[in-house]
């Protein structure tokens, strides 16, 4: 047996955590890991959030637009579309979508305030 071999496997070299610190660092992992979790989650949700509101923006403004060409043109037998009933509710959806990125941006930084 060479020397290197000898000093590896001797007990006294080696050194012993306590038990109590393992535990400790194990549970501040996982909190952080679920933390991290939340705040990813939340995040997604308002990108996603606020991308839709852009969206529903841009077809309350194209609802708004053939509204006020169908009340400028002549009339037809074939108006059916009620696009100011299309645009509140455009707009309605707007007023959701954004209030749902308010509250996680919100949310996420109360959360990740604590770090």
């Amino acid at each position: 047996m060479n020397k290197i071999t000898h000093q590896l496997t001797q007990t006294e070299h080696l050194e012993r955590i306590p038990k109590i610190e393992v535990i400790t660092r194990k549970r501040r992992t996982m909190k952080r890991k679920s933390r991290s979790f939340v705040t990813q989650t939340l995040t997604r949700f308002a990108l996603y959030s606020i991308i839709t509101t852009g969206f529903l923006g841009v077809a309350a403004l194209g609802c708004w637009g053939f509204e006020i060409i169908e009340a400028n043109s002549r009339p037809t037998i074939l108006r059916g579309h009620d696009w100011q009933a299309q645009k509140n509710i455009c707009l309605g959806g707007m007023a959701v979508t954004f209030s749902g990125f308010l509250g996680s941006a919100l949310l996420g930084a109360c959360l990740s305030g604590d770090e």
